[in-house]
């Protein structure tokens, strides 16, 4: 007997059986043509009753009369069952669970979106090379190098569909203090969609430039008064927020504290330079504020087409621990302590690799035994955004006031600046527009770079002006001018090339005749100089 052909045929019969529900069916087979017959007759000898098997079951005992091929047969049949089971549950499994390349990086999310996960990072590799003036000492140049200017790990995700969290750590963040390297850590309750609820360490709402991520900035570094007024401090800060947002708005307000850990930022107040993230010493006693950002559309004719505009405002009050006591160390070091806990200063960069304060308040709370002395008690910030698309054009401005209230200090020592630029992409793409944020977002070429297959990407041009005035009758901070030269190369949405030249256009510093002022500035090195700075960043996110 051809018991591959019966096998075959006996599955056959049992498909065929399946697909109509389960039932029991006798198999007769005829002793002289081996033929299979589902009713018996002449010369025709039962083989026995075959059932669907929808479980997993033991393997089948052989039954009296059963010859040693039949059990063969039978054994044969429940395993293919099992295998068939077993490769059902599998592709049940693996649709249960979805994974895909993203914008958060690696995400994995479950069929009910009940759980969302997603793992990711950003590496910004940079050099620079500076053209300075002749006969500059090399304590007052700007000095060339190479560096990683930002190199992240986050994990993010939800919970139930309605909390929503997000953890980030950089490596290359502040200066090696316990926790200096955490941005993000948060958890959000989005329940109430579109309006929702954080808690945690995240960014002041203040600014469209410091809002857009540094994954989507246009130039290498922000502008100068971005800088100066929100980034120099650290705009992390532990608190609660409440936002929402329409098809064409966005509103946030946050009242925050400080960072976790000090890490030597200038807004941490606390008694030590490990904020409160010091478990042996004392801390607490911060500064705090609120902020608060809203955005609108006045014109969105579509994605490619619209106009953004957007104002922020912020107070916070400063803490002068002991009574500006720990500002008095930074003044027996000649001020170069900056970091003192009380030492809340407003100062920026030129470049990015030597991220010298080219332009810098100094300690803004003097030591009281000082003759001229100043008591910063609290500052308010406020600022405005024009932005606009249209096709491969787009342009982005901002102004930003700082106005600084306290001791000796009247309604003459406001701090601000601006900048405005437009951006053209050669290759016909859009600027991204996040409506959820109210800023720009991953931009994602035409044609991704690829040889083969004649893709080259996408290529944006784009100029800019900046300035930054923070002399007053009682600051001596600095006043700079600046414009910027960029090319951008977009390999594909999540690979970048970046290079950027700048100018300085003007440089001064005045003084004020107050001591304080001139602590921790760079005013009489580089007061005057006006370099050539050359900048490259390679930028991978995931």
């Amino acid at each position: 007997m051809n018991f591959s052909k019966l096998t075959l045929a006996i599955a056959t019969l049992l498909g065929a059986s399946a697909s109509s529900g389960a039932f029991a069916i006798d198999l007769y087979v005829d002793t002289k043509t081996k033929q299979l017959y589902a009713e018996p007759g002449p010369g025709r000898q039962k083989m026995g009753s075959f059932v669907q098997v929808d479980e997993a079951a033991p393997k089948p005992a052989a039954k009296a009369g059963d010859t040693d091929e039949i059990a063969a047969v039978r054994e044969d049949l429940a395993l293919k069952t099992n295998e068939i089971k077993a490769l059902q549950e599998h592709m049940t499994e693996t649709e249960a669970v979805k994974v895909k390349l993203g914008d958060k990086g690696l995400e994995i999310e479950s069929s009910d979106k009940n759980f969302k996960m997603a793992m990711g990072g950003r590496l910004q590799l940079d050099g620079q090379f500076n053209e300075n003036d002749h006969n500059i000492p090399q304590n007052a140049r700007l000095n060339n190098g190479a560096g990683v200017r930002r190199g992240r790990y986050h994990m993010e995700g939800t919970l139930y569909k309605d909390y929503d969290f997000k953890f980030e750590y950089d490596f290359v963040r502040g200066n090696g203090s316990t926790a200096a390297g955490i941005t993000d850590a948060w958890a959000e309750y989005t329940g109430f969609k579109p309006f929702s609820v954080t808690v945690g360490q995240f960014k002041e709402p203040f600014s469209l430039e410091s809002v857009t991520s540094n994954r989507f900035l246009t130039f290498v570094e922000r502008s100068l008064p971005n800088n100066a007024f929100i980034e120099f401090a650290n705009p992390y800060l532990l608190g609660i927020s409440g936002q929402s947002f329409g098809e064409r708005w966005t509103a946030r307000a946050a009242l925050q504290a400080e960072p976790i850990g000090g890490g030597g930022y200038n807004n941490n107040s606390s008694l030590n330079n490990q904020g409160n993230a010091n478990r042996n010493g004392p801390s607490g006693n911060p500064t705090y504020g609120v902020t608060g950002r809203a955005t609108f559309l006045p014109i969105f004719n579509s994605k490619t087409e619209l106009l953004h505009i957007g104002a922020s405002g912020s107070y916070r009050t400063v803490n002068n621990t002991n009574n500006g006591a720990n500002a008095a160390t930074a003044a027996a070091t000649g001020g170069a302590n900056t970091t003192s806990p009380t030492g809340l200063a407003f100062a920026s960069q030129v470049s990015d690799v030597d991220r010298s304060n080219w332009a810098n308040t100094g300690i803004l709370t003097d030591t009281l035994g000082t003759p001229n002395r100043r008591v910063l008690k609290d500052y308010y910030r406020v600022g405005a955004e024009l932005a606009g698309i249209h096709g491969p054009l787009s342009f982005q401005s901002e102004y930003i006031r700082t106005q600084l209230n306290g001791t000796t200090y009247d309604s003459s020592d406001h701090l601000d600046g601006y900048y405005v630029y437009a951006t053209y992409f050669l290759t016909g793409e859009s600027r991204t527009y996040d409506a959820k944020k109210g800023a720009f977002g991953r931009q994602k070429p035409n044609r991704n770079f690829d040889l083969k297959n004649g893709g080259w990407g996408a290529w944006e041009v784009a100029s800019r002006f900046d300035a930054l005035d923070m002399n007053t009758a009682h600051v001596n901070g600095g006043r700079l001018q600046s414009g910027t030269l960029a090319l951008n190369w977009y390999l594909n949405p999540h690979v970048r090339v970046m290079l950027d030249y700048s100018h300085i256009f003007s440089n001064k510093t005045i003084n004020t005749g107050f001591v304080g002022g001139t602590r921790g500035s760079l005013a009489s090195n580089t007061s005057g100089q006006n370099p050539d700075i050359f900048m490259v960043r390679t930028q991978l996110d995931w």
